[in-house]
């Protein structure tokens, strides 16, 4: 989820999320649901990038990327799961940084491959999710898949 619809989400609701430093706060908590809170709360590294002004649209591309392909790999049901199967079938190097990431998400504190795993993204784990989407793009671009 982009961090521009959860900031606006708060401000819809009569809320505001407040940076000071990298720490996030909520102003008029009161005004808006718990499950908002917690999806801020899974989202804080990103919200946080965000409202520093270090989001860009290729950043949110990439992340959605993986987040669909980190869906996928966990047994979540979307529409796009046989292109991904696809892919991923054909492109072993891939498929390697998949596993890689997942295992470095892991390491992080990720324990739960049905949640978001943006607060255990690391420098490193950037790096491997920008080579998976590279090569997703690179693959797509081309239009090669079987299934669709």
């Amino acid at each position: 989820m982009h961090p521009k619809k959860i900031v606006d989400d708060f401000q819809l609701m009569g809320a505001s999320l407040v940076l000071d430093g990298d720490d996030l706060y909520i102003d008029n908590p009161d005004n808006i649901y718990p499950e908002l809170e917690e999806l801020a709360k899974h989202y804080k590294s990103r919200i946080v990038t965000y409202l520093k002004g270090g989001y860009s649209d290729k950043d949110h591309n990439v992340k959605q990327t993986i987040d669909k392909v980190l869906l996928f790999m966990s047994g979540v049901q979307q529409d796009m799961n046989p292109k991904i199967e696809d892919w991923l079938n054909n492109d072993p190097k891939a498929l390697a940084g998949v596993m890689q990431l997942i295992i470095d998400l892991s390491h992080n504190g990720w324990d739960d491959c049905k949640k978001p795993n943006a607060n255990y993204e690391t420098p490193e784990t950037e790096k491997i999710s920008e080579e998976i989407y590279e090569r997703a793009m690179s693959y797509f671009k081309r239009g090669v898949t079987k299934s669709g």
